[in-house]
């Protein structure tokens, strides 16, 4: 049997909260680290890496769950296209021939 689909159905997206616990000695433990690393030089360049790694990753994430794959949108025009000029010129030669005249003296009898 032929499997084809002409639109795709949004999947269902699901729920991922993961609770977040606050430790205020941990928390003030890393805001220390943070201040010795800035003093020294080595976090200004490692944060920098890392947010930009987390949005290009976000962002990526984020096309493919809101849009799909760029190839299969393009295949979803292409098709939408080819059954429009499909339709088109079945109505040109219908339209351009005699089966016209023919139905509808057959319909006024």
């Amino acid at each position: 049997m032929i499997n084809l689909k002409f639109s795709r159905l949004p999947k269902y997206r699901k729920f991922n909260y993961t609770p977040v616990f606050y430790n205020e000695a941990k928390e003030e433990l890393h805001s220390r680290v943070d201040d010795i690393k800035r003093e020294m030089g080595e976090e200004a360049r490692s944060k920098d890496k890392i947010k930009d790694n987390i949005r290009r990753a976000y962002k990526a994430k984020q096309l493919i769950d809101r849009y799909g794959t760029a190839p299969g949108n393009k295949l979803y025009v292409a098709r939408i296209a080819a059954i429009a000029v499909i339709l088109t010129v079945i109505f040109y030669y219908i339209w351009d021939s005699t089966l016209l005249k023919i139905i509808f003296e057959g319909l006024s009898k």
